[in-house]
């Protein structure tokens, strides 16, 4: 199972954790691993490559296991759901939880940040455009990247969040 996002500009890693956060909050054993990460380049977005590997274990010895991927780059992006011997319980989880509640956070913003400067993202599905069909011009952004507080990461001008880490920026 897998759905593409494209038209909003996301921060990944946050993405991540709370996805990850769900799981562990239901009671599942879970981890993220960091497979691969693109070089940072001022008018590029930066590639992600995520995998969250978690695991239920039930009665009888019975163990659930969901992996879930994300992976792409913060304007276009992909979450593929694997799993293996998944009840109603974890198939709820999935369906509701994860498609339902992260798919409605994604459209509403709750993962966005603002786009490096000199990046443009053509109209696309979830763009906002102005009445006469052109999209509405992006305020200007500071010019100094942001050190993470955290792990010492230098973040585009704007993030509000962690590129590295998913922190929350001052």
């Amino acid at each position: 199972m897998q759905k593409t996002y494209t038209g909003r500009y996301v921060n990944i890693p946050l993405l991540v954790q709370e996805i990850n956060n769900l799981f562990l909050s239901e009671g599942w054993e879970s981890q993220v691993q960091q497979l691969s990460m693109g070089m940072i380049q001022p008018t590029m977005p930066q590639y992600a490559d995520y995998e969250i590997r978690a695991i239920k274990r039930g009665h009888f010895h019975r163990v659930e296991t969901v992996i879930v991927r994300v992976k792409g780059y913060p304007n276009d992006f992909t979450i593929i759901v694997e799993e293996e011997h998944i009840g109603p319980i974890g198939r709820e989880l999935i369906n509701r939880r994860l498609f339902g509640n992260i798919d409605k956070q994604i459209n509403d913003g709750l993962f966005d940040m603002q786009m490096p400067m000199g990046m443009q993202m053509g109209p696309q599905p979830g763009t906002m455009q102005s009445p006469m069909g052109q999209p509405t011009p992006q305020q200007p952004m500071p010019q100094t990247q942001i050190r993470c507080p955290q792990c010492g990461y230098m973040n585009p001008p704007g993030a509000k969040f962690c590129l590295n880490c998913g922190t929350k920026l001052v």
